[in-house]
């Protein structure tokens, strides 16, 4: 059959409008082991479900998560009052300076809830401004001087799968909504998820025809494959969409909330796919930024407390979260009607999985970067690496350097399935565990308390108190972590003692504040 006529078959099926386009970089075909061809998938939470929620165009995070006890901020967006009041923020339960916007109070709930965990300072180094290129190192999680076209989890998945695309798994890997797969879900050798306009739309299954043994019939073959793979993940997204056609949470009309619903329905309905991927845009908030920003956090906020509602509804709540991303912040100062591209910003992770709370310093306005934008705490990278170690119980050889570069530091985001006392006897852990003293000290605005020896599968708390016992702060602290990071300017001068707790083995040490 000519190429042409095959094209024009191919066509005439449908199959290449909702879901083909997420093939585009299909190649070798990877040699399948003996036994179940996916037998390799991390067996502790392989019916975990992880949904990322793309925010394009760069967030503010300083009008997201707002330092309201702090003067630079206001000062810094004083042209044209691109603030927000503090008497309109709201604040968070276990921080005396920093709220939330007062369109995000759906989510606010969540974080009262120990349902929301918010990561502040995320970027990476030698921050890029271009959306285009941000959005590349982000998707891909390669550094900034790196260009990779395949992504991170693409990569971890091809790691788990070796033998795919030549044998396929009843469900995709991973959907993203949309017309092409983006680089995320795409690995060095082939595509590890696809892309589908609809939840609801699947196409028809195109007719079998033997190809030529030329160039155009190889052309062929590999739109075949595309189709193949494509009509293959297209019957089970419909069968568990059939199965499950209503939501039991109410969404809106908005595209996000939409997107969300139906993924909804296919988890509900017994979809096994682990990864899903939604865009939207508008945060390029250049101008207009009050009005703009406002409509965006409200809508954001109602959709995703709807789907956190609707899986707490249909029991599957500590099986699936939701994170966002976004290529960069926004810059520190106004520029009279909104914000300029800028470099760290907070990240959000929500569902009953994760540990809850706010981790990491407030934006600090006194030590800016050569483009006058916010200094990273922490790289974009630590969050991904929590995602794949802890959501999905990847060991350190299957997340680097497949899916990540190098190693990075974990942070404490989700909850552990297992406590201390499960793992380490007391003896253990005190002949390990370790807590230095801070520096600077006394400190003035921040310090770091240096930690070691909180062995794996550990759950470590470190804890600072006055002097006469009442509990001012609390932090989580990882495995293999080496130091924790206090933010004291909200302090008041004096003495106070912090505590590393593990597995009913504590360690403590006094440090000052002084100004």
């Amino acid at each position: 059959m000519k190429r042409r006529i095959f094209l024009q078959r191919l066509a005439a099926t449908g199959i290449v409008l909702p879901m083909a386009m997420g093939f585009p970089r299909v190649r070798a075909f990877a040699a399948s082991p003996d036994g179940s061809p996916f037998g390799r998938i991390t067996s502790a939470n392989k019916d975990r479900i992880f949904v990322i929620v793309r925010l394009a165009g760069g967030n503010d995070g300083l009008n997201t998560v707002v330092p309201y006890t702090n003067q630079d901020y206001y000062t810094a967006r004083a042209e044209g009052s691109i603030f927000i009041k503090a008497d309109e923020v709201l604040k968070l339960s276990d921080s005396q300076t920093m709220g939330l916007h007062p369109s995000l109070k759906p989510i606010w709930d969540l974080y009262n809830e120990k349902k929301m965990t918010i990561v502040q300072n995320v970027a990476y180094p030698s921050q890029n401004l271009s959306h285009f290129r941000s959005t590349d190192i982000w998707l891909s999680g390669s550094d900034a001087t790196v260009y990779d076209n395949s992504g991170w989890y693409g990569r971890y998945l091809e790691g788990q799968y070796p033998d795919y695309p030549a044998s396929l798994p009843k469900d995709p890997f991973a959907i993203e909504l949309g017309t092409y797969l983006s680089t995320t879900c795409v690995g060095a050798n082939n595509n590890m998820g696809v892309a589908v306009t609809s939840l609801d739309y699947i196409p028809a299954q195109a007719a079998a025809d033997t190809v030529a043994a030329t160039h155009a019939g190889d052309e062929e073959s590999y739109i075949r494959e595309i189709m193949r793979q494509s009509n293959v993940f297209s019957n089970s997204i419909l069968a568990a969409g059939f199965k499950q056609q209503t939501n039991k949470s109410k969404y809106g009309t908005d595209a996000l909330a939409q997107g969300l619903a139906g993924i909804a329905r296919v988890i509900a309905g017994g979809l096994a796919t682990q990864m899903y991927i939604v865009n939207v845009g508008g945060y390029d908030t250049h101008s207009n930024e009050l009005s703009a920003q406002a409509t965006l956090h409200e809508t954001f906020a109602n959709a995703v407390v709807a789907f956190q509602r609707d899986m707490e509804a249909f029991g599957l709540d500590k099986k699936v979260c939701l994170m966002t991303i976004s290529e960069f912040g926004r810059r520190p100062q106004s520029n009279g009607t909104g914000t300029d591209h800028g470099s760290a910003a907070p990240m959000f992770v929500f569902g009953s999985g994760v540990r809850g709370g706010l981790i990491g310093n407030n934006p600090n306005f006194s030590d800016l970067d050569t483009n006058k934008n916010l200094k990273m705490q922490y790289d974009f990278r630590q969050v991904y690496a929590s995602v794949l170690g802890q959501w999905f119980g990847a060991s350190e050889a299957e997340i680097t350097p497949k899916a990540l570069p190098r190693h990075f530091e974990q942070l404490p985001i989700f909850q552990s399935s297992a406590t201390m006392t499960d793992v380490h006897s007391t003896d253990d852990i005190n002949a390990t565990l370790s807590l230095g003293q801070n520096y600077p000290n006394p400190a003035s605005t921040m310090t770091t308390i240096p930690v070691s020896g909180i062995l794996s599968g550990s759950q470590a708390r470190l804890n600072l108190f006055t002097l006469d016992g009442r509990l001012i702060a609390a932090q989580e602290v990882m495995p293999g972590q080496t130091s924790v990071t206090v933010n004291t300017e909200a302090l008041s001068e004096g003495t106070y003692m912090y505590v590393l707790n593990v597995g009913g083995v504590a360690r403590m040490n006094k440090m000052v504040v002084a100004r």
